[in-house]
């Protein structure tokens, strides 16, 4: 525990989205307590929504102490697109409301608002973090170009999470059948539609996550003063 306490001390961000993260969870355990527990699939979710960010965030600390080998760094970015899906997933868990009963319709919706914002937050934060590798090993252009290809695919694999009911493991558990759902997805109208929706709000909150935590660095320069 006092590891623990020591990590999220020297790493302030991601200890402000543990901090919502466990504001999800005491409202799941509350929900539970309250009614049932129809909505525990909340809590898997969210860590499936961690894991990108985790893993992303111990890769940039090999690259900050000594720089990776570019075909391991490019077996990691990989690895967590596979990952980063899940992340801005958790949002379209709001569905869900419509089964809720009517006495229970506001806990839940701000219930599941906690989750999906923890999920989001998480989720961009993760992709700064790519931003940083890139832009550190490379630069901004090449830097932006592979968080935009990434957004699409991410609305893609969300489409695919969503509507196919398939999940990151399954490249390595059925890669054929995956392979065929992916096909038969590229001609589907409704996977073109959710895609591009989807991959342009992720872009826009992106964007506006990434200017907003520049102006906060400007400002503790004082370059802006």
């Amino acid at each position: 525990m006092e590891k623990l306490v020591r990590y999220l001390q020297n790493n302030q961000k991601v200890g402000l989205l543990a901090f919502v993260s466990g504001a999800a969870m005491i409202l799941l355990a509350l929900r539970i307590g309250l009614r049932d527990w129809s909505f525990i699939f909340l809590a898997w979710n969210l860590f499936l929504a961690w894991v990108p960010l985790l893993f992303i965030k111990w890769v940039w600390e090999q690259e900050a102490r000594r720089q990776v080998p570019f075909w391991l760094l490019m077996i990691y970015l990989v690895i967590w697109l596979l990952f980063f899906p899940n992340a801005p997933y958790i949002i379209t868990d709001l569905k869900h409301l419509r089964g809720v009963p009517e006495n229970m319709i506001w806990f839940d919706s701000v219930m599941i608002f906690t989750f999906s914002v923890a999920g989001f937050l998480t989720g961009l934060y993760s992709i700064r973090i790519v931003h940083r590798i890139i832009t550190h090993r490379w630069n901004q252009r090449l830097a932006w170009a592979t968080i935009i290809i990434a957004m699409f695919m991410s609305g893609f694999g969300v489409f695919l999470g969503r509507y196919g009911r398939w999940n990151s493991w399954d490249i390595i558990t059925q890669p054929g059948a995956l392979a065929r759902g992916i096909f038969a997805s590229l001609r589907d109208p409704l996977a073109i539609k959710h895609t591009l929706t989807f991959s342009f709000v992720l872009m826009l909150l992106y964007f506006a996550f990434h200017i907003f935590a520049e102006l906060k660095q400007n400002e503790r320069t004082h370059k802006y003063s």
